[in-house]
């Protein structure tokens, strides 16, 4: 099993463990990550939802707006998605590849859902965040035989973070013997 997935709900800290790993390891990564941002929401539409390359400055956009999200109601820009698939296909260059996050508004795209677990078939550990809904493709995701999935909940995180830690690591190690 070579990729680690933080699966949670909402809120959980899934993003923060993320984070903590990528500090303490200190390798190469790429990857994307989306952010709500809710000090641009819009009126009648919500927090904009963006995506973010790892590898490049945080710059918004409507080649990178996801969709925007109102009180737990998403509109989803399937375009936006469709057009990020041979992107998240193509990300490479690090030691780690992160997908943070992995939800409910990727599945409104099979290019992209497909660019995400051909990513899983691949050597580079993936360090993820998937959410702990039950739809088809997170499905696909979290049961994926190159996966090891790490049950988040605010009770477990500290104690969670060693071992996804301790996983990683490991799973560096063995790709550079490789």
């Amino acid at each position: 099993m070579a990729h680690a997935l933080l699966v949670g709900p909402r809120g959980v800290g899934k993003s923060t463990l993320i984070r903590r790993v990528l500090e303490e390891m200190q390798v190469p990564v790429s990857g994307f990550f989306t952010r709500k941002e809710p000090n641009l929401a819009h009126p009648t539409l919500g927090d904009p939802v963006y995506f973010y390359p790892m590898d490049e400055p945080e710059r918004r956009g409507p080649a990178r707006l996801l969709g925007y999200c109102k009180d737990h109601c998403p509109q989803v820009y399937p375009g936006t998605f469709h057009r990020l698939a041979p992107q998240v296909a193509a990300m490479g260059g690090g030691q780690l590849l992160v997908m943070d996050e992995i939800g409910f508004m990727e599945t409104c795209s099979p290019p992209f859902c497909r660019a995400v677990l051909a990513r899983l078939e691949g050597s580079v550990p993936v360090l993820a965040a998937v959410k702990d809904m039950k739809l088809p493709f997170l499905d696909a995701v979290r049961s994926h035989p190159n996966c090891t999935c790490f049950f988040m909940t605010r009770e477990n995180r500290d104690e969670l973070y060693l071992q996804v830690l301790a996983f990683v690591r490991a799973r560096l190690e063995e790709e550079k013997c490789r």
